[in-house]
């Protein structure tokens, strides 16, 4: 078996989150809190701000579906996440 060349590009999956092509390096799941940092470049905080992540185009035995904090996702290439903040008053 034969070492990889380090000309070798590293393996990569294309998602779409809030419309936009993101490409991340290859890893079986994405988090909650990895989803928001990609759809957000200065996500909104504070008191009450909470997040909507609903997924769709996922695996076979889960396409769509929606993320809550603490949860993760196993993604595949063009799933897409579209990601809202809702202020709670």
């Amino acid at each position: 078996m034969n070492a990889p060349r380090p000309e070798e590009r590293p393996k990569t999956v294309t998602i779409i989150v809030n419309g936009r092509s993101k490409t991340l390096p290859k890893k079986e799941v994405l988090t909650f809190e990895e989803v928001i940092a990609l759809a957000f470049e200065n996500p909104p905080t504070g008191d009450g701000i909470q997040y909507t992540v609903q997924y769709t185009r996922g695996h076979g035995n889960k396409p769509a579906g929606t993320l809550v904090e603490g949860q993760s996702v196993k993604i595949k290439e063009g799933m897409e996440f579209d990601v809202t903040s809702t202020n709670r008053s």
